[in-house]
């Protein structure tokens, strides 16, 4: 077995998560990193697509995943990893962290995130 990992580093995604009712009817502007481990030895060796994960998909599923709101980033979070899981069974372990660009509070900051490991 040879251990690969398929990284999405900040896809950006305008969702309508949150507690605030001003964010579930204006909307935020989210960033999601994703961390995937699957057995990339066959893909790696054959050089055929066929066997790799498809990082593509795995970016349309979070689309997917990101256009149901959800009060909390915890939900989010578990959400995208319940559905990784489901849709890539390849899939040994991973990582997903689920980042509220501008948070509605009174403090400078990148952003607000939960991160979720498996």
């Amino acid at each position: 077995m040879l251990k690969g990992y398929v990284e999405i580093d900040r896809l950006r995604v305008y969702a309508h998560h949150g507690v605030v009712p001003q964010e579930r009817a204006v909307g935020n502007l989210f960033e999601i990193s994703v961390t995937l481990e699957y057995d990339m030895e066959r893909a790696a060796q054959t050089d055929d697509v066929a066997y790799a994960l498809d990082y593509s998909r795995v970016v349309a599923t979070i689309s997917e995943v990101m256009a149901v709101p959800s009060d909390l980033l915890e939900n989010v979070a578990l959400r995208l990893k319940e559905r990784l899981i489901a849709d890539y069974p390849q899939v040994t372990a991973g990582c997903v962290k689920v980042a509220k660009v501008t948070p509605p509070i009174p403090a400078r900051m990148e952003s607000v995130s939960v991160s979720v490991r498996w």
